[in-house]
């Protein structure tokens, strides 16, 4: 039978206005035939919006660790890593040039893209947790899975965790989100409280942190899929010494992940599925699988990377296998910028993992926030397009739950705007009247709005670049004396994007306006409209900016 729009049945040659005979009869119809006429517009009408209904979409959310915007070929032409199935997912859906994590370092990246609200808001202000540190996400903070559940869908989280869990014993009277990697008290044979299965997952299966810290077992759901009775030495294997089952090798991890992954996906493809996918990569310890050792022809991190674009081919070669690419939103995003060993490779081979932009992990500057983000659904993203609107990946909160249409209680994601329109590819920028946050790892802030940014601090906030030094690229090409004396930094980021001229004795207008907004954010507990939220109150050196006269903050428990 042949069909017509939307999957309805043709209907009849002479039936079509085309046709004199059809023309006819419906310029004068007898009432008899009138009724029926109707009936059969009707019908065909409803037939129509029924097959044209969206399923609900699949969601695919790789979160790769470390990557640098110039690690990917597609976003830089000068990089030398090849990335294929990277640019095979640009070409098929749209890539965001103004893409920001919300910190300069893991730990509260994850926690904003999970729960659309700024780490900082938390007890932890600067620094990462440990693979022993207590839960970060609050009991009754609402994640992107729990999102995905309420409408019904499979979710997952298989990778790097990183956000604390309660692990039995050790932990018991201790306070404080600091980075723990002590195992002294743990007792591994007992289920682990607070992992990702009760913050929306209906399965986990991934590791504590980074692939550095320990312990190095796997984790699934709520226990160790084997004891950790041997040990991991820094010196020779390339983390923190810690508690490892017997021959753990890091160059397995992510293999691992991605084959759990694949067997979630087969497992659930009759229904929709959420997965979240954090790889422990390029993340140090730089562990290429052995087929990977030389693919790049740069260094081992070359290898890495090479390594992680082909297992996010894999994923994207199973939903292909599968026929469930045409309704699956495939995201792929880093935490944060490139370690600082990308200078001596910059050096070595010409390949700069920051791209052109100033700064690296753990730093304020661009180079330290500034993520790739590609976005795949096809028949609502354009293939092959592109969008220069600045958002942030505490933004996804607010996007996810526009999409499955959850409206968000007015205490959750709090700091999160929807981006749905700008992945639909309509005109406007849809953040112009919101600023975004950046957090260093040190815990110093800086703002951004429309093209301005406000570093509300000297040097990179981060890497210990102290006031006047930069990177070596930089030397003899910037202002010196602005830069040395200036205890904040504005930079007009659409015609300065490498931040090489301070703007603030130029613009003080900018500097007082961007800085009340700041205040403003950090008073209110969140960025978007709604009532006043509480703020975890402690020792706060780092909001030496904030304006005197300053209203009590409200507190709450970490």
């Amino acid at each position: 039978m042949k069909t017509g729009a939307a999957g309805a049945p043709a209907p009849p040659k002479d039936f079509l206005l085309g046709q004199d005979r059809t023309r006819r009869t419906l310029a004068r119809p007898r009432r008899k035939n009138m009724k029926l006429v109707l009936t059969f517009l009707c019908s065909l009408l409803l037939t129509a919006f029924a097959s044209a209904e969206v399923k609900q979409p699949n969601v695919v959310l790789i979160f790769a660790d470390d990557m640098g915007y110039g690690d990917v070929s597609s976003y830089d032409p000068k990089s030398r890593i090849h990335t294929p199935n990277l640019d095979r997912l640009a070409k098929g859906g749209m890539r965001f040039t103004d893409a920001h994590s919300a910190s300069a370092v893991c730990t509260p990246s994850r926690y904003a893209l999970l729960t659309g609200r700024y780490s900082w808001r938390t007890g932890l202000k600067s620094g990462v947790l440990g693979g022993f540190s207590q839960p970060l996400i609050e009991k009754g903070r609402k994640t992107l899975a729990h999102l995905f559940q309420d409408k019904g869908y499979r979710t997952a989280c298989i990778g790097k965790w990183h956000l604390g869990m309660d692990w039995a014993g050790g932990m018991r009277g201790e306070k404080g989100y600091n980075m723990r990697n002590n195992s002294e008290g743990i007792d591994f044979k007992k289920p682990i409280r607070n992992t990702a299965i009760v913050n929306g997952f209906d399965e986990f299966f991934g590791i504590a942190a980074s692939l550095d810290m320990p312990p190095y077992v796997f984790i699934r759901n709520d226990r160790v899929t084997e004891q950790p009775t041997s040990s991991l030495k820094e010196e020779d294997k390339g983390g923190r010494q810690g508690p490892a089952v017997p021959g753990w090798r890091h160059k397995h991890v992510m293999p691992t992940f991605t084959d759990e992954v694949i067997s979630f996906i087969q497992r659930n493809r009759q229904s929709p599925f959420f997965v979240y996918m954090p790889l422990n990569a390029p993340h140090t310890p730089h562990a290429p699988g052995d087929a990977f050792v030389g693919k790049s022809k740069l260094d081992i991190y070359g290898d890495f990377m090479v390594e992680v674009d082909h297992h996010i081919g894999r994923v994207m070669d199973e939903l292909d296998r599968l026929k469930l690419s045409d309704n699956t939103l495939v995201i792929v995003t880093s935490d944060n910028g490139p370690e600082t060993n990308m200078y001596p490779r910059r050096s070595k081979f010409g390949h700069d993992s920051s791209s052109h932009f100033l700064g690296a992990k753990r730093d304020n500057w661009e180079g330290g926030h500034r993520v790739p983000f590609i976005a795949r659904w096809p028949g609502v993203i354009a293939p092959g397009s592109k969008c220069d609107t600045p958002f942030c990946l505490v933004d996804m909160m607010a996007t996810f739950a526009e999409m499955v249409s959850v409206e968000l209680p007015e205490d959750q994601g709090v700091d999160s705007v929807s981006i749905l329109p700008l992945l639909q590819g309509k005109n406007g920028d849809y953040r112009a009247s919101h600023a975004i946050i950046h957090h260093s790892s040190s815990g110093r802030f800086a703002i951004r709005r429309g093209d301005w940014k406000l570093l509300l601090h000297a040097g990179s906030g981060g890497n210990g670049y102290g006031a006047g030094k930069r990177s070596s690229r930089y030397n003899g090409t910037i202002e010196q004396k602005s830069f040395k004396t200036a205890n904040c930094q504005l930079y007009n980021m659409r015609t300065d994007p490498d931040e090489t001229t301070n703007l603030i004795e130029k613009r003080p207008e900018v500097v007082s306006e961007l800085t009340a907004l700041a205040a403003e954010y950090v008073r209110k507990g969140r960025s978007t409209p709604g009532p006043r939220q509480k703020t975890v109150l402690q020792s706060w050196p780092q909001l030496d900016w904030l304006p005197k006269k300053n209203p009590h903050f409200r507190s709450e428990n970490p």
